[in-house]
């Protein structure tokens, strides 16, 4: 049943997982696979559980590696990091996708959470052993930055995984985590690498962002557009339909489906409305700016630490979205270094790998939560304890907030 359930999820995405195709593929009725396990929050609990005892045994072998390393020097810390992260989405592949749709679709339905829960806490313990292991700064690890770190990491690892350039970017984030986040000086060399790895990644994020400022388009397709990028971090793919998007801008449901005739083409349109919104947040003169704009029009914030993980997760089974994805996975981090430039003025090392390695954490923290207040306090929590992180590390103080600023709240 686990295997395929897991089938289906990549397929379909968690939506497509309902006791008829699951009943099909295990060449049984409806009515047999109801009786013997329940409805379909029963069925969907037994394949957690499966997947929980499944991941153990993998997890346990490289527990065991772990442990044979003792304490390993940063180097070996990030190249082991690399290795599980490679296994977790080639040869663990389609539980992974299980994972990221089952943690994905916890944050708007609380009906799965109970199910999920043991299966996420023993991910969590994992890499909470592999941080400690590691040396990996513990403040990190208590606010949760880390398991958001690697959560996003495998999202997009998840999709990305046959790209180069990809591969390569993670691994020289993972090393700048573990050698403490600064740039060391000088580090030409690194500079360049990373500049080259963000300008092969970003081919299909430029088309994107010229489409999304080309053109005159009426008013109730850039509502529509919008309507898209805020649905699609809200409830990832599976959250656009024709009948919602219609509904929530008061046009007839014939006349978007007439522009707009696949989901497809809802999902591209909600990535040009997120690639602009990313455009003018690395404009932005301000972080108060950076709000105003986030929110211009109909008061409604587009999230696009979420955004940019549904896309990711879409990604490993809509391939059209690759490109996009990996623009996207480039560009995180561009406007942190704005950020850490008004909160830590002064500070040296913090580079535009620096501020991708945070933004990574940041973002899956961003996703490990339902949106709201609690998920607000988490991430301004996490932004606190990263910056003392990189502050320790420059040996320089740092202040209770930036200069002429509120306290940060939901940095990305």
């Amino acid at each position: 049943m686990l295997a395929a359930a897991c089938r289906i999820v990549a397929a379909e995405g968690l939506a497509g997982l309902t006791l008829r195709p699951l009943a099909e593929a295990l060449g049984v009725s409806v009515t047999v696979l109801s009786n013997h396990y329940g409805a379909r929050a029963d069925i969907i609990a037994a394949i957690c559980r499966a997947a929980r005892e499944h991941d153990a045994q993998r997890l346990d072998h490289w527990r065991k590696l772990l442990a044979g390393l003792g304490s390993p020097p940063p180097s070996i810390a990030a190249d082991m990091a690399e290795a599980i992260l490679d296994d977790l989405v080639t040869e663990q592949r389609a539980i992974s996708m299980l994972y990221l749709e089952m943690l994905h679709a916890c944050t708007w339905d609380a009906a799965l959470r109970p199910a999920f829960e043991p299966w996420a806490e023993e991910r969590r313990a994992f890499w909470h052993e592999f941080a400690r292991r590691a040396g990996l700064a513990g403040a990190l690890v208590e606010c949760a930055w880390w398991q958001g770190y690697v959560v996003a990491e495998l999202a997009y690892s998840v999709a990305l995984n046959a790209v180069s350039s990809y591969r390569m970017l993670r691994r020289v984030c993972l090393q700048r985590l573990f050698a403490g986040g600064l740039a060391a000086a000088p580090d030409e060399a690194g500079a360049v690498l990373f500049a080259l790895l963000i300008e092969q990644m970003q081919p299909g994020g430029d088309k994107l962002a010229a489409e999304s400022g080309t053109g005159q388009t009426p008013a109730w397709m850039a509502l529509a557009a919008r309507a898209c990028g805020i649905r699609l971090a809200e409830q990832g793919v599976g959250g656009l339909t024709h009948r919602a998007i219609a509904a929530e801008i008061g046009v007839p449901h014939t006349t978007l489906s007439y522009r707009f005739p696949t989901q497809y083409d809802l999902v591209i349109a909600g990535l040009e409305s997120i690639a602009a919104h990313i455009l003018l947040a690395v404009d932005a003169g301000s972080l108060t700016e950076l709000q105003r704009l986030r929110i211009a029009g109909d008061g409604k914030k587009l999230d696009l630490a979420r955004a940019n993980f549904a896309v990711a997760i879409a990604a490993a089974r809509m391939p059209d979205l690759k490109d996009y994805t990996a623009s996207l996975r480039s560009r995180r981090g561009n406007n942190l270094v704005k950020v850490f430039e008004q909160y830590m003025p002064g500070a040296r090392g913090i580079d535009g790998l620096c501020a991708q390695v945070i933004s990574m954490g940041l973002t899956g923290l961003t996703n490990l939560e339902p949106p709201g207040e609690a998920s607000e306090n988490s991430v301004a929590s996490a932004f606190a304890a990263t910056a003392k992180w990189l502050q320790a590390g420059a040996g320089q103080p740092i202040p209770d907030r930036p200069t002429g600023q509120a306290a940060p709240r939901r940095r990305r």
